[in-house]
């Protein structure tokens, strides 16, 4: 797959497009440094409302398109431009995509592309960007794939460093403490562009640990400044079999308050963002639900409803007009 699609992009003005989290854009970052060396130009953009690429956000010059943790509409497939999609959530059909790296059975998008078009490379950089991918869409640290785990204990020994949590039980690797900073981003301004042009900026992880490169230090203010908004209480009602909230905040935090509000019960905190509702749900370790299943069934039942994700951890947008249909369809699910 990693010569094909070198081959695919040689010579080629590409796009990559991406989701605007951890996983997303340590994605695209890693497919940029595979490319920027073959391409003609290489050009991103991040995106999550909605969870699609559609015709709009694709440059008009470009000829081969890149769909890196996020999935594109059917539109755009046979109009002329070469579409890659690279992904690890579940899609009905690769069929009409000229290259299609896809696997449901992944942790992340990053581990997909380590194994698929990274070679299983010991380049520190690339372990780091992968790790980081991993760990933003909920890895374990006890459930690091081999021949990952054995590579990056040799070359990024600091980042694979154990340390005492002091919020609860147990420990957690260095590499995990960076994930925040690059999710500051789109929780601070709806957009990963801005810890993607620094992943896409640099060859090594230091300018970003040690906080040294401007947009290391522009992430760390938003993160700071995010603490605040981290504190909301919203009211937490049941609804159907799940708890359920709904905020209007100006920052993305409705995935952190479904984390940190969560209790014995699955639990849904939707943000009403203009004429938009963006919801995140999130599953206690304890119960056997399937989070991403549970919201793909409302896909077909609503016009405007997308939804979808992991097992613990999923998201969903759909327009305010049908929240309350939303939540009166919640009450029977």
């Amino acid at each position: 797959m990693r010569e094909k699609l070198i081959a695919l992009c040689k010579g080629k003005l590409v796009q990559i497009c991406s989701h605007w989290d951890v996983d997303g854009v340590c994605s695209a970052a890693l497919v940029y440094h595979l490319l920027r060396g073959v391409a003609l130009h290489v050009k991103t953009k991040t995106k999550g409302i909605p969870f699609l690429i559609t015709k709009e956000d694709i440059d008009n010059k470009a000829e081969v398109v890149i769909c890196a943790d996020i999935q594109p509409s059917p539109e755009i497939c046979g109009k002329g431009k070469i579409i890659a999609y690279i992904d690890h959530h579940p899609i009905e059909d690769t069929s009409c995509f000229d290259i299609a790296i896809h696997d449901p059975s992944e942790r992340s998008t990053t581990t997909l592309i380590y194994k698929s078009l990274m070679n299983n490379s010991k380049d520190p950089y690339v372990l780091f960007l992968t790790l980081a991918g991993y760990f933003g869409d909920g890895g374990k640290k006890e459930d690091i794939p081999e021949p990952l785990l054995s590579n990056a204990k040799e070359a990024i020994p600091d980042m694979m460093q154990e340390q005492e949590s002091q919020f609860k039980e147990g420990n957690f690797l260095e590499i995990e403490r960076h994930v925040s900073a690059l999710n500051a981003g789109k929780r601070h301004n709806w957009s990963g562009d801005i810890p993607l042009e620094m992943l896409k900026s640099i060859d090594c992880y230091e300018p970003f640990t040690n906080i040294t490169h401007p947009l290391a230090v522009q992430l760390q203010q938003y993160k700071a400044m995010l603490k605040q908004d981290y504190n909301r209480s919203p009211e937490v009602k049941q609804v159907g079999k799940v708890d359920c909230a709904i905020i209007t905040e100006p920052r993305n935090i409705q995935g952190v308050l479904a984390a940190r509000l969560m209790k014995e019960k699955p639990i849904i905190i939707m943000n009403v963002h203009g004429d938009i509702i963006i919801g995140s749900l999130r599953v206690p370790d304890s119960l056997d639900f399937d989070a991403g299943k549970f919201l793909e069934r409302f896909n077909s039942e609503m016009k405007t409803f997308m939804g979808g994700g992991h097992e613990k951890a999923a998201g969903f947008t759909l327009n305010k007009d049908e929240l309350e249909l939303f939540l009166e369809l919640l009450k029977n699910a």
